[in-house]
């Protein structure tokens, strides 16, 4: 079994909205994946933070995550930085 298939089936088991008598079981599905997508977004973006402060190189963060150089750059460079 991948990796990605793992997380996915893991994915699959979270359970935050639902049971939530207010909502229909498709509302608390979707809540749930945005919630997950949400925290995913987040860990990667620390994670990344947290390897190109340690020495990693743009190049090598956007060869892992399938995206150019460039890509990694613009979206993860000003994680941390106060907006201008």
């Amino acid at each position: 079994m991948s990796a990605e298939s793992n997380a996915y089936t893991e994915a699959q088991s979270f359970r935050w909205w639902q049971g939530n008598p207010d909502i229909t079981q498709d509302e608390a599905l979707i809540l749930d994946a945005a919630a997950m997508r949400e925290a995913a977004d987040e860990l990667l973006t620390h994670r990344v933070a947290q390897a190109h402060d340690a020495g990693m190189s743009w190049t090598k963060v956007g060869e892992l995550l399938g995206i150019t150089r460039q890509g990694a750059t613009k979206r993860y460079s000003r994680v941390g930085q106060l907006p201008i």
